[in-house]
């Protein structure tokens, strides 16, 4: 039964199911069990395999230690994304649209009775619902939503090229978007002229648009409703419907570029490159699955069990950020029940308004404490995002990081730093695990 968080609602489209879930809908369900039923096929083992190969061959190249822990959450990577590949073929007919939530961990409750896989990849965000809705310049497209209160601490609706790659075509985002007093909007996506505010204009790259609902405040925020329908010439909508077949083709395509863009782009040029346990400044860039409005810095860290990460950042000019921890498969580990993130909603702030963070596999009773979840080697992809389209203001944010021996935390921390003892821990994980349900409507 789903968690009464709303009030009963006027439902923004057929599909959306009237029981205050924005997530839960027909289209969702229907997806989702198509999605399952494709991971028997025999023809993604071999591409799940040379995907893990490829993730292999770059950690080898760095010298970065197959332990027993690090194989591990390369097997759950793997398994993940294949789904992912999965998820995004099977809302990939643009003349037949719908709206499809991805990119998260599995669901551990039920979900229309349904048994979800995770299907994250390349630095997933605990604090962001990713929605995909497949469009191309023959149609053009109506999206309405519906936003709770003063919505979420950021959103962006950005048409991409490529469902891998996400070459940024166009987008709309939170500052940008005109909503109507009782939280309903509308956005045109097409080719042709511009058509007010909320407009997006495709070409003829456009694939696909993704979407994000970044939650900061987890205890109230919520993502929006969405729905999506051709409002072009109907005589150009209907198609031959797509086989099992056509939609398996598809998977396998969107998993062997995923094997390049992530496996290569994202662990090896991106991350793996960047000197160990240093954060470097930040960058804007619309390639790899990157915001044109985002800065971020990617690195890798290797700990020994005396050691910390210790990272101070600010926020600059923008609206939002997040700092999670990831694995060498690039996952966050156990999000729900692990502190492995911390957004500026969740952060005890220093006296001149910047941040520190001690990341560790060891509880150093600090309260901006990232749980490496006992791992002595992962992943880093800091994000701030709200930013404007490489205009240079990635520069306003400030980044250090070094490592320090745990015993010698306070010779580096502001005095200001804030403790938990053993209790005070286990309320701040409980809290997050609570919210964590909330936004995920377990």
């Amino acid at each position: 039964m789903w968690l009464k968080y709303f009030a009963l609602s006027l439902l923004v489209s057929a599909s959306i199911v009237q029981a205050e879930n924005p997530l839960a809908t027909k289209d969702q369900k229907e997806l989702d069990e198509l999605s399952k039923s494709l991971l028997t096929e025999k023809s993604l083992d071999g591409l799940r395999e040379k995907a893990r190969q490829q993730y292999v061959k770059s950690l080898r190249k760095y010298h970065v230690q197959l332990t027993d822990e690090v194989n591990k959450d390369l097997d759950i990577a793997m398994d993940e994304l294949v789904f992912s590949s999965v998820q995004k073929a099977v809302n990939n007919d643009p003349s037949n649209p719908k709206v499809y939530w991805t990119d998260t961990a599995k669901r551990t409750h039920d979900w229309f009775g349904l048994n979800v896989p995770g299907g994250r990849y390349s630095y997933d965000n605990p604090d962001c619902i990713y929605r995909i809705i497949p469009v191309s310049n023959k149609h053009k497209y109506r999206i309405r939503g519906r936003r709770f209160g003063n919505g979420t601490a950021d959103q962006s609706f950005s048409v991409i090229n490529n469902p891998n790659s996400q070459g940024t075509v166009a987008a709309l985002y939170k500052q940008d978007l005109k909503v109507n007093d009782d939280g309903t909007y509308e956005i045109i996506i097409s080719p042709g002229k511009k058509e007010g505010q909320n407009h997006i204009k495709s070409d003829w790259s456009a694939k696909q648009v993704f979407i994000r609902n970044n939650l900061g405040d987890w205890s109230k925020e919520t993502p929006d409703e969405l729905s999506v329908e051709i409002i072009s010439d109907s005589k150009k909508k209907f198609t031959k419907k797509r086989s099992r077949k056509d939609i398996l083709k598809d998977a396998e395509k969107g998993l062997k570029q995923s094997i390049f863009f992530y496996g290569f782009g994202a662990l090896d040029v991106k991350t793996l490159s960047q000197p160990l346990n240093h954060l470097p400044n930040p960058h804007q860039s619309s390639l790899l699955g990157t915001l044109t409005s985002q800065a971020q810095s990617f690195s890798h860290f290797k700990l020994k069990s005396d050691e910390a990460f210790v990272i101070t950042l600010t926020s600059g000019k923008s609206s939002y950020w997040v700092l999670p921890v990831t694995t060498m498969g690039l996952l966050t580990q156990d999000p729900e029940n692990n502190i492995v993130s911390f957004n500026p909603y969740q952060s005890a702030q220093n006296k001149n308004g910047s941040y520190t963070f001690v990341l560790s596999a060891k509880d150093t009773g600090i309260r901006n404490w990232i749980d490496t979840s006992k791992l002595s080697q992962g992943t880093l992809m800091v994000r701030w995002q709200g930013l404007p389209k490489g205009d240079g203001t990635a520069k306003s944010i400030q980044l250090y990081s070094q490592v320090v021996k745990i015993d010698e935390l306070d010779k580096v921390l502001p005095s200001e730093t804030e403790r938990l003892d053993k209790d005070g821990r286990q309320r701040q994980i409980e809290q997050r695990r609570r919210e964590y349900q909330r936004i995920h409507f377990q």
